[in-house]
């Protein structure tokens, strides 16, 4: 199915981007910044009281606009990486929850299926260049046969690890260009931390592309999932600063409260990063025409030692829930969005917009029409970039997780209402078993909860005894969404086990122990 809408894109291309005189050379670039589990109140344009330091990012919330109601498309990384590519909530797609090293028991070939379509494929039919460089994560090994590798996913360029960098931010050995793997990068002597590489490496393709053609640039950055790790001087200065009393020590931290200073450093190193890549975009003329995006894939970890000390220390201000919970505090994104001559600088958008949205509004600045037959569950958001009328109330946000670690398992947001509902079926934790699959599908909902997100951002509050008509519209329309969106998950089927993905286990892991 996916090379039929090769063929069909590729014949619209011909028609009518045929030749590079045809080519509007208006299209803007588009860089997409992720972070990986960060807190929405860890920094300052949500939390004056923030305690990391992020001049750059500020910089560019200052040049930009701040959305206070950004969400993403899940409340865990790989599923939420789905929704934001292809626009559509990772339910639908069958992309559960986050993808296991394909070492452990059961075994899993779940990823990211081969006829999804994401927006860098739809962007290179407008001769975009395109670029992953990061933290990949929608299947669990590269050339594992199952077609999900970022080049079989509209990415002509990609420097990215599988997973999380392994062992930790520092040194990471998990790399890989192009699809082949790199091995380990930097030394104990002169350590690398992995957004210095991204930098490195993002600099580097900006160098080599044609800068009379637009580019798409997608950076998902590791920082700050664990295992944190920053250079020695930035720690330095956060253990000073917890010395001082400035920042309070928390409790399991390690000494002198190391994690917190490793946590709050790789944040910082990420922020240093983004500067670097926003300073050569400026200095070779390309930031001029560039919508700039920044946000998270999903809220703060939880409670997760690692070498002896707490590092998940993220925060997540008034919201409850973080990552792993489609509470506020799991969902809620920071976010920014910078584009010169169009944004308005110092803005602050309030309507609650998604991830999702983010296909559709780059298929709307790129002229790019959606012909097939997918559901969409993102709205193009360029009239609110550009300070013109826009509402999504019919067609607002929804998630669906079945194995939350409290809160509901389906959740829906129209306008500054917010409806909850739990499933009649229970999911065991742990590692995700593709059997699961046929329970989500199954699975109705119960228990439903009416919020005034506006009034009760910490959701405590359940108001539909006093909301009856708002109450039954909106648990009709999470009913009819959520079983849409259960009807076109794809079955265990899709994501069988493969020889190739046997072959790698034997070989590759065969020493390694559960």
């Amino acid at each position: 199915m996916k090379y039929t809408y090769q063929i069909f894109w590729l014949i619209v291309a011909i028609v009518f981007c045929s030749c590079e005189r045809n080519i509007d050379k208006s299209s803007p670039n588009i860089i997409i910044f992720l972070a990986d589990d960060l807190g929405y109140a860890d920094v300052s344009w949500n939390n004056p009281n923030a305690y990391t330091e992020t001049p750059n990012l500020d910089k560019l919330a200052k040049s930009g606009a701040v959305f206070s109601d950004c969400y993403s498309a899940s409340s865990m990384c790989s599923p939420s990486r789905a929704g934001l590519l292809t626009g559509r909530v990772p339910t639908r797609i069958g992309v559960h929850d986050w993808i296991k090293e394909i070492y452990k028991k059961p075994l899993s070939n779940i990823h990211l299926p081969s006829d999804e379509i994401t927006f860098a494929e739809l962007l290179q039919q407008k001769n975009y260049q395109t670029a992953v460089i990061g933290k990949w994560h929608l299947n669990n090994e590269f050339n594992s046969g199952n077609q999900s590798d970022p080049d079989n996913q509209g990415f002509d360029h990609w420097f990215c690890t599988p997973v999380q960098a392994n062992p930790s931010h520092k040194n990471p050995i998990n790399f890989y260009d192009n699809g082949v793997a790199v091995g380990k990068m930097g030394t104990d002597e002169e350590p690398l931390f992995s957004s210095q590489i991204v930098a490195d490496k993002t600099i580097g393709w900006i160098d080599s592309i044609k800068k009379d053609l637009p580019f798409l640039l997608y950076i998902p950055f590791h920082e700050p999932h664990v295992v944190c790790d920053a250079t020695e001087d930035i720690k330095q200065k956060y253990l000073s600063r917890i010395k001082r009393g400035e920042i309070p020590q928390m409790e399991g931290t390690g000494e002198n409260g190391l994690g917190q200073a490793e946590y709050y450093g790789c944040i910082e190193n990420m922020d240093a990063a983004i500067g670097r890549i926003l300073k050569k975009l400026k200095s070779v003329g390309l930031l001029e025409n560039t919508l700039v995006i920044f946000t998270s894939d999903n809220g703060p970890d939880s409670n997760r030692k690692y070498r002896g000390r707490l590092q998940s220390v993220g925060e997540t201000g008034e919201f409850r829930g973080r990552k792993r919970w489609i509470l506020e505090g799991g969902i809620r994104q920071a976010t920014i969005m910078f584009w010169n001559g169009v944004i308005q600088p110092g803005a602050k958008m309030e309507e609650p917009v998604g991830q999702v949205d983010f296909l559709p509004t780059i298929c709307e600045i790129a002229k790019i029409q959606i012909s097939d037959n997918r559901t969409i569950d993102g709205v193009s958001i360029l009239s609110l970039l550009k300070n013109e009328p826009f509402s999504r109330k019919e067609k607002p946000l929804h998630w669906h997780f079945h194995a939350p670690r409290g809160g509901p398992k389906s959740v829906l947001r129209n306008e500054n209402w917010v409806i909850t509902a739990n499933w009649d079926q229970q999911f065991s934790g742990g590692r995700f078993d593709t059997l699961a699959i046929n329970k989500i599908k199954t699975a109705n909902l119960v228990d439903f909860k009416l919020y005034d997100i506006e009034k009760d951002a910490g959701q405590n509050n359940d108001v539909k005894e006093n909301n009856p008509e708002v109450f039954l519209k909106l648990k009709e329309q999470i009913i009819q969404i959520h079983s849409d969106v259960k009807n076109e998950c794809p079955d265990s089927r899709q994501f069988q086990w493969n020889e190739q993905l046997q072959e790698i286990v034997d070989t590759k892991y065969k020493s390694v122990k559960e």
